[in-house]
């Protein structure tokens, strides 16, 4: 019995990559907030990269057992949001 519910636990696990994100933190996201504020919203960033506009911080989300993926983007430059991410409603 102890090693189903370990295979199980090791599956759903194993099924999912990434920062778990919600759309809703996502959407708080606004230019002008500090990097503290956006970690606290969305979490350790997956990526970040040097960009002509500041540092792009990526998070993706993909859960391999339902299919869906997440992704989102926030330029900061000098430790500010310069460009937050759109999401819309439906998200």
């Amino acid at each position: 019995m102890k090693n189903l519910i370990l295979a199980t636990v090791v599956t759903v696990l194993a099924g999912c990559a990434g920062t778990n994100f919600s759309w809703d933190n996502a959407r708080q996201v606004k230019q002008g907030m500090n990097e503290q504020q956006v970690l606290t919203l969305l979490g350790k960033p997956n990526l970040t990269k040097s960009s002509p506009e500041g540092l792009v911080y990526v998070w993706s989300f993909a859960n391999g057992l339902t299919g869906s993926v997440r992704t989102v983007s926030v330029v900061m430059k000098d430790g500010v949001v310069v460009s937050a991410p759109v999401v819309p409603d439906n998200f």
